[in-house]
């Protein structure tokens, strides 16, 4: 969904007024336990959720959004619209809007993840846990010559230099696609939806404050990933299990998408709330 340049800039950026996301899915009745919000990733849509949906306790509510930038939401052009602090202040405010009831389980899929993190720093009252599943957590970039070598640092360069190439980019979206290579719902990343992707990427992703929050988060917190992930910094997860007991890790023999195993054990993970 297009944007109006300049009332967008009035209303979202200077008066800072949350935008309203495309609701893909709900459902609010009463009474019930818990409402589970489910946060999809970059280049996707709230549609990676469906499968999912299905298996939740049946006495449970549950919000699917679609991102910013993202399916049926807005695609405005500012960049720092697309922080995941920013997007986490859209989820908040559109699912308020559709009658969210607390306490809430945080569910983020990748860079949905990472807004789930901001969600539960910025709104802690109302959230029960936060499951993050495939989360691009890198360290904060630094000048050090030494830093070059870190995967973080590598993965980084690697999305600055593919965003120079979007022709590429989108096609190699398509081919993956089809392929069923990236486990995500059905989306083409097209031409006209690349500027939502690449300042996701840029000002969510690339740039991140991610580690900070769960070093000291209080919120209980799995991250559940895959040990054939590429995008992944498996020793960032340990490294903030270990100076905070409330993140549990739980590694698989998977890769960055969602499929049987991880969905299997994110219902693990609910169980046992």
């Amino acid at each position: 969904m297009a944007c109006n340049g300049w009332r967008d800039r009035i209303v979202h950026r200077w008066l800072r007024i949350p935008y309203r996301l495309s609701v893909r899915y709900k459902r609010l009745r009463r009474p019930f336990t818990t409402t589970y919000v489910l946060i999809h990733g970059l280049a996707d849509t709230g549609a990676l959720w469906q499968p999912l949906l299905a298996q939740l306790p049946k006495q449970s509510n549950y919000i699917v959004v679609d991102l910013l930038g993202h399916g049926e939401s807005p695609q405005p052009h500012d960049e720092s619209i697309y922080r995941a602090s920013e997007q986490a202040r859209h989820v908040l405010a559109t699912c308020v809007a559709t009658g969210l009831s607390g306490p809430v389980v945080l569910i983020g899929h990748s860079f949905g993840a990472l807004v789930a993190t901001e969600f539960s720093h910025m709104y802690r009252g109302i959230v029960r846990r936060a499951v993050l599943v495939s989360p691009p957590i890198y360290r904060d970039e630094t000048g050090n010559r030494r830093d070059w070598l870190r995967q973080d640092k590598l993965l980084r360069s690697v999305y600055r230099q593919v965003l120079k190439t979007p022709d590429l980019v989108v096609a190699g979206y398509e081919l993956g696609d089809r392929l069923g290579a990236l486990g995500f719902s059905r989306t083409q990343l097209s031409k006209s939806t690349f500027t939502g992707f690449e300042n996701t990427l840029r000002a969510g992703i690339i740039s991140q404050r991610t580690g900070q929050l769960l070093r000291r988060t209080t919120i209980p917190t799995t991250i559940i990933y895959g040990r054939l992930d590429p995008l992944l910094v498996a020793r960032n997860f340990t490294a903030l299990a270990q100076v905070n007991s409330c993140i549990t890790v739980c590694p698989l023999s998977t890769g960055h998408a969602i499929r049987g195993r991880t969905l299997r054990e994110i219902m693990t993970v609910i169980q046992s709330c």
